[in-house]
C-alpha cells in the first residue's frame, strides 16, 4: 500500500472524525494487526475500538499487516501457521519473527529446529506432551520465511511513518506476540516520542505486566476490556497526560508498585453490552480488495476457504463458567461475568453489518449461546429468514426442540462442548454433562441437518483406562454420527482452574512449553510470565499413552467410515423398520413393534427405567414390570441400536433424512 492510497482513503473517508476534516498528512491513532492474525477475518477488537473513537477528534485506522504478509508467503501458508500447524505449542508463527526481535544465534536457532520441530532431544520431558516430528520440508518452508521477515518489517514501518500516527495500538492475541513486538521496537528506535499501546489475550494479568517490564519500547499494556479505557487512554496521550491513573493500564511509571503488590487489576469492564458501538470493518475490505490474496487464493482453489468473514458479538464471558468453570479452559481469563446484548440490539446489529458487507460470511465470537436467546433473538432470526449462516458455541445439554430452532433461524453449525463420551471424565474437567447426553446431541444435530464441531481431550489426572476402554467400545455403534473433527492431550492454559490450582487437581513440575525459551531474548526475566501453555507431569503417573491407543484407533476407524455409515428408521403402521447400513452391523433390517416399539421411540432422549415405566402407563398398555423393560430392550442393546448408561437408555437411529453431504 502506498502513501498515495493511505492518504487518499484517510481524505475520502475522513477516517473516524465526526468534526471537522482532519490534516490528511497524518493520523492520530494506527491500530495494528500483524501476522498471525487471522487471514480473512477483520479484528472484532480493533474494530470495536476504532468505533469507539469515532465521537471524538481523532483520526484512526487500522491496518491489517497480515494480508501484507500472507500475499508474501502465500495464503496457504499463512493459514497453516496462524491455525497453528502442525501443532499450536510450537508457536512457529511466533519464532519465524524471534530473530526480528532480539538477534538468534545460529545456535540457537538449530536448538529449536532439533529440540521443538524434529524433537531430537528429550526436552518434551513427559510422554503425554509427545508430538510427532514436524516433516523436513515444511521445516524448510518455515526457514525461507524467515528470511523475508525483515523486509516486511522494513515495509511496515515505512508505511506507518508516512502516516505520522502519534498513537500505535497492537492487537496481541495467540501467535501475534513477536511479530507486534518487533514492529513496535523498530517504530519506537525511529519515532521515540511515539506512544506504543498493547493489549489483547496475551497481554492480561501478569503477561501484561511482563511485557512492559521486559520491553521498554511498550509504553503501555490494556489487560482486560478495552472498549471503555482506550477512549480516556488516546485523548490523555494527545493531552501530554499521565496515564497512571488509568485502571488496567500499566506503564513503566506505575510498574514497580504493580509488581511489589501482585496488583494486575483489569480495565473496566462493558457491562451493558449494548452501549458498544457497531464494530467498523472498512479498513479491512479496503486492504483485502488491495491486497493479492484473491487471486492467489482463486489459483489455489482456496476460494471457499478464504471467503471474508466478519465477526459478530452478542455475548462476552461464559454464563456456566461462572458457576462451574471448565477444569481445562483458560480462555475467558478472568473476564468470566456473562453479559449478552438485548436481543433487538444483537438483531439491529446483525442486520446492519450483512447489509453493509453483503459478501462476506458471517463467525460468532461468543463463548457460549446466551439460553435466553431461545425465547427471543432466534426465533426472530427464522421469522426474517437472513441470508447468512450463522456458528455459535453451545453447552451440549440442549433439547431437541432448541437444536430445531438454532436449524430454522440458520444456525447450521455449531460448537458443542463435548470433549469426552465418558461421563466420569466429563466429571474430572466439570463439564456439567453425561457421556450420554454428548450422543443425545451428536444423533439430534446429525437428524437435524446440523453440523456439529467438537474436539475429545484426554490425559486428565484421576482419569482410568477403563474410561477409555468405555469410549472405544462405544465408537463402532456410533459411526452413523459426526465424529471429532480433533483430539489430543490437555495442556495447562494460563487462568484455567488446572493451571490456578495444579497441585489440588493433581499436577506437578509445570513449567512452558520448551518454544517459549527460543521465542523470546534471553534478557527476558520470566519465561513463566510471559507464557500461556504449559507441560506439567503428574503426581501420580498415568500411562496415557498405553490406554488411549484403542480409542485413537478407534475414532481414525470412525473418521474413515462416517460418510458411509447410516442408521435410520421408518415408521410403517404398527411396525419400526431400522436399517443399520454401519460396518458392526450384522442384521441389515430390524423390524419392531409392540412393546419394543414405543420404548424404541421414547428413547429418542434419554430416558430411565421409571420414566420409561411411567410412559408405558400412560399409553394404556397395562401394567409393565421394570424387569419386563429390561428383558424388551436387551435384544435390542445386542443388536447395537441403543446404548445404556446405567439406569438410562438412548436409541441410536435417526429418522430417515436425506443423504449426508
Amino acid at each position: 500500500m502506498i502513501k498515495s492510497f493511505i492518504l487518499q482513503h484517510i481524505s475520502e473517508r475522513k477516517i473516524s472524525c465526526t468534526n471537522e476534516f482532519v490534516d490528511s498528512d497524518h493520523i492520530d491513532v494506527a491500530l495494528v494487526s500483524m501476522p498471525f492474525g487471522p487471514l480473512h477475518s477483520p479484528s472484532i477488537g480493533l474494530s470495536l475500538l476504532k468505533a469507539t473513537l469515532a465521537p471524538l477528534p481523532v483520526s484512526t485506522y487500522i491496518f491489517y499487516f497480515t494480508l501484507r504478509f500472507a500475499s508474501l508467503i502465500g495464503p496457504s501458508l499463512y493459514i497453516d501457521i496462524a491455525e497453528g500447524r502442525p501443532d499450536f505449542t510450537d508457536l512457529i508463527g511466533e519464532w519465524l519473527f524471534s530473530g526480528a526481535l532480539s538477534t538468534d544465534g545460529e545456535q540457537q536457532v538449530n536448538e529449536y529446529l532439533e529440540q521443538v520441530l524434529r524433537r531430537k532431544n528429550p526436552i518434551y520431558k513427559y510422554s503425554h506432551n509427545r508430538r510427532p516430528a514436524v516433516e523436513e520440508t515444511f521445516i524448510q518452508q518455515l526457514l525461507a520465511v524467515r528470511q523475508q521477515v525483515e523486509s516486511f518489517l522494513d515495509q511496515c514501518v515505512a508505511e506507518l511513518l508516512l502516516c505520522q500516527p502519534k498513537i500505535v495500538g497492537f492487537t496481541s492475541v495467540f501467535q501475534q506476540q513477536i511479530a507486534s513486538l518487533a514492529l513496535a521496537k523498530r517504530l519506537k528506535e525511529r519515532i521515540p516520542q511515539i506512544c506504543i499501546v498493547f493489549g489483547g489475550a496475551n497481554c492480561e494479568g501478569v503477561m501484561g505486566i511482563s511485557v512492559v517490564q521486559n520491553f521498554p519500547f511498550v509504553d503501555a499494556v490494556v489487560s482486560g476490556e478495552g472498549d471503555l479505557v482506550f477512549p480516556e487512554l488516546v485523548q490523555r496521550v494527545l493531552a501530554g497526560k499521565s496515564l497512571s491513573c488509568l485502571q488496567g493500564v500499566y506503564t513503566h511509571e506505575k510498574l514497580n508498585l504493580s509488581v511489589m503488590n501482585k496488583s494486575y487489576t483489569n480495565a473496566r469492564s462493558v457491562y451493558n453490552l449494548d452501549d458498544l458501538p457497531f464494530p467498523d470493518y472498512d479498513d479491512f475490505f479496503t486492504q483485502w480488495q488491495e491486497s493479492a490474496i484473491e487471486k492467489q487464493a482463486q489459483d489455489l482453489g482456496l476460494e471457499k476457504q478464504l471467503q471474508p468473514r466478519i465477526l459478530f458479538e452478542t455475548s462476552r464471558g461464559c454464563w456456566w463458567g461462572e458457576k462451574h468453570h471448565c477444569t481445562f479452559c483458560g480462555l475467558n481469563g478472568s473476564t468470566m461475568m456473562f453479559r449478552s446484548k438485548s436481543p433487538q440490539r444483537a438483531l439491529d446489529e446483525l442486520v446492519t453489518l450483512t447489509t453493509k458487507y453483503p459478501t462476506a460470511l458471517v463467525g460468532v465470537v461468543d463463548n457460549i449461546l446466551d439460553i435466553k436467546y431461545f425465547r427471543s433473538f432466534i426465533p426472530e432470526l427464522a421469522r426474517r429468514r437472513l441470508p447468512t449462516e450463522l456458528f455459535y458455541e453451545v453447552k451440549a445439554n440442549l433439547k431437541k426442540e432448541q437444536l430445531r430452532q438454532l436449524r430454522d433461524a440458520g444456525i447450521r453449525t455449531i460448537q458443542p462442548g463435548i470433549e469426552s463420551l465418558s461421563t466420569h471424565v466429563l466429571e474430572l474437567m466439570n463439564k456439567g454433562v453425561k457421556g450420554l447426553q454428548n450422543i443425545q446431541l451428536l444423533k439430534w444435530c446429525e437428524e437435524l441437518g446440523i453440523k456439529a464441531l467438537w474436539n475429545i481431550l484426554w490425559g486428565f489426572p484421576g482419569e482410568q483406562p477403563n474410561d477409555y476402554k468405555h469410549i472405544a467400545d462405544l465408537i463402532p455403534l456410533l459411526t452413523h454420527l459426526r465424529p471429532p473433527r480433533a483430539g489430543g492431550p490437555i495442556r495447562l492454559d494460563r487462568f484455567s482452574p488446572n493451571f490456578d490450582n495444579a497441585a489440588r487437581f493433581g499436577f506437578v513440575d509445570v513449567t512452558p512449553y520448551p518454544a517459549y525459551r527460543y521465542i523470546y531474548p534471553p534478557s527476558v526475566k520470566c519465561i513463566d510470565d510471559m507464557a500461556y501453555c504449559f507441560m506439567f507431569r503428574y503426581a501420580q503417573p498415568q500411562d496415557v499413552e498405553t490406554y488411549i491407543q484403542p480409542m485413537i484407533e478407534q475414532t481414525l476407524a470412525w473418521i474413515r467410515d462416517y460418510q458411509h455409515s447410516h442408521l435410520w428408521f421408518i415408521e410403517k403402521g404398527e411396525y419400526l423398520l431400522i436399517r443399520d447400513q454401519r460396518p458392526i452391523a450384522h442384521k441389515p433390517l430390524i423390524i419392531l413393534s409392540g412393546l419394543q416399539k414405543l420404548l424404541y421411540l421414547a428413547c429418542d432422549r434419554i430416558r430411565s427405567l421409571r420414566q420409561l415405566q411411567e410412559l408405558v402407563g400412560e399409553q394404556g398398555i397395562g401394567t409393565v414390570s421394570l424387569q419386563e423393560i429390561v428383558d424388551s430392550l436387551q435384544p435390542i442393546l445386542e443388536d447395537g441400536l441403543m446404548i445404556q448408561e446405567r439406569d438410562a437408555y438412548l436409541s441410536l437411529a435417526i429418522s430417515y433424512s436425506v443423504p449426508k453431504e
